[in-house]
């Protein structure tokens, strides 16, 4: 399925899909060492915490929007169709597993983390939130880069 009016500028879609992975991905490692800070200390939990999900608002689901905008633009641009590519569905899944696990486990693991904190900071509750949280973020982390993995080694392909 090639739109013969994308392929001039299948290099520039290009840059900006690796930009913007480089970008959420930098974001996602991020929030490893924001989440420790909040649990080391206390008096930083709110800024690093809400810090967090701003950066997440601002930059990381932006960024990951990019990459799924320039990604159908590349595959646009292809003069054959890729799917038969297995790297490539693979990495298009994990994508999609990645923003699923974000949206229903990392985001609500925060809030839940911010709640229990106003609660009891050193409760059990507000530890198995941050421990959920902590590990989502891993998680995230993970997920993506076994994305950009595939996408550079393009195994099989």
């Amino acid at each position: 399925m090639n739109i013969a009016a994308l392929q001039p500028y299948h290099e520039w879609f290009l840059l900006l899909h690796v930009l913007a992975a480089i970008a959420g991905l930098g974001a996602n490692v991020t929030y490893v060492f924001w989440l420790a800070w909040a649990e080391r200390d206390q008096a930083y939990f709110d800024i690093a915490v809400r810090g967090v999900h701003r950066l997440d608002k601002v930059l990381t689901n932006p960024a990951y929007a990019m990459v799924l905008l320039t990604g159908v633009l590349l595959i646009l641009a292809e003069e054959t169709w890729p799917f038969d590519q297995s790297w490539l569905v693979a990495g298009i899944l994990l994508y999609f597993l990645s923003g699923a696990i974000s949206f229903a486990v990392f985001v609500p693991a925060l809030r839940t983390q911010l709640v229990e904190a106003e609660r009891s900071p050193a409760g059990p509750a507000y530890q198995a939130a941050a421990r959920r949280a902590r590990f989502m973020a891993w998680a995230g982390i993970v997920i993506v880069v076994v994305v950009v993995w595939l996408m550079v080694m393009k195994p099989g392909g």
